[in-house]
């Protein structure tokens, strides 16, 4: 008799957790035997992986933003290691999260652990080939959601599935919701640092919309940690009552008419299901400062910072960032997406629809990763 397969899934973030628990779901239906453990959240919790460690409250983004969490961080990623050293895995999969799972797969391949990269890094998108050969060196195999991600990296030598991005799954139930919509949606991120910066603007700004456009507002609590932080501020920044919404976000687009955004996997769920949106991003000023004076080579080969906008090329939804995510021109620019949200946007949403959308995803991937097992 054989024993189960040791599986172990690391998702350090809120979108890697809800990626990670449909993963979690596909892999056990088509082999109820295996034994699925790593680091996850409330998703994977429940759909059935043992969750040894949650780290998704020290998710961020930039260089100088990871400044305060380097400790936890640090400590983060020698926990893993002793967990992949420990166990030992027949496979080892983490989700997006480059700058923590790079060392992971190192420290993985040097013990003889398999890797299988879902979401790998970007360098497709915004890096360079050596940067890609590099990853390719150290992953056994990369399930790639985008097409052009898997030509890249099948260049860089790497082997690689093209499943197709595992929103897709979450959302389909989603497309068909005909209820009438009256929400104005305030999603300020997933992350301390988004919320800290962009949730007292996005607040007032609001505001402004309710009265002008007629809508409720709602404000999203992506996760139950920053709850407390989140009502906070909005007490400090308006006396109006206001409407809060945890946990799915897909929930709270489906009621939305209008939504403003902090930049991530919440505006690519909003394009898929048609939902006019104004994409906004704050980082640290010297973030900002050390990327736009050090890497303009790189920052020139990104265009847009949403990923609908990066999709179809071209400016769908509006975009904010650093100094012009002020109250006026978020206003502005939810007035103009809100009145201007035509046939021709409906049809950009769609093709990008289209463009991801490879059937079950999440069955896909946990197919690939039993057949290279």
């Amino acid at each position: 008799m054989t024993s189960s397969l040791k599986i172990m899934i690391s998702a350090c973030e809120l979108s890697a957790d809800n990626y990670a628990g449909e993963l979690t779901k596909a892999l056990l239906k088509q082999d109820p035997s295996c034994n699925i453990f790593g680091v996850g959240s409330h998703a994977c919790k429940k759909a059935g992986m043992d969750v040894r460690y949650d780290i998704s409250g020290l998710s961020t983004v930039g260089i100088i933003e990871p400044i305060r969490f380097l400790p936890k961080l640090y400590q983060s990623l020698n926990h893993i290691k002793q967990l992949l050293n420990d166990e030992k895995p027949d496979i080892f999969i983490p989700i997006d999260n480059q700058g923590l799972h790079i060392e992971c797969c190192k420290y993985a391949k040097k013990i003889g652990v398999k890797t299988a990269y879902y979401i790998a890094p970007q360098h497709w998108h915004w890096g360079k080939k050596s940067e890609g050969i590099k990853v390719a060196s150290i992953v056994d195999h990369i399930l790639a959601i985008f097409k052009q991600e898997a030509e890249f990296y099948k260049a860089c030598g790497a082997n690689v599935t093209y499943v197709g991005h595992p929103i897709i799954d979450r959302i389909r139930p989603f497309r068909d919701n005909t209820q009438k919509k009256s929400a104005l949606a305030i999603f300020p991120g997933s992350r301390l640092q988004e919320i800290e910066r962009l949730l007292p603007i996005l607040i007032k700004a609001s505001a402004i919309l309710e009265k002008e456009l007629h809508l409720n507002t709602i404000i999203s609590i992506a996760s139950p940690q920053y709850a407390d932080m989140i009502k906070s501020l909005v007490k400090r920044y308006t006396t109006k009552p206001v409407s809060y919404h945890e946990g799915s976000s897909l929930e709270l687009i489906s009621m939305s008419c209008l939504s403003l955004v902090s930049s991530g996997t919440v505006s690519l769920e909003h394009a898929l299901m048609g939902v006019p949106h104004v994409v906004t991003y704050k980082f640290n000023p010297i973030t900002y400062w050390i990327a736009s004076t050090f890497f303009k080579k790189t920052l020139a080969k990104i265009p847009f910072m949403s990923m609908p906008n990066m999709i179809a090329n071209k400016e769908i939804f509006p975009e904010l960032l650093q100094k012009n995510v002020t109250v006026t021109k978020c206003v502005k620019n939810a007035k103009k997406i809100y009145v201007n949200h035509t046939d021709k946007t409906q049809k950009d949403c769609e093709l990008i629809w289209t463009h991801l959308n490879t059937g079950i995803v999440a069955d896909l991937a946990a197919t690939t990763l039993l057949s290279i097992i």
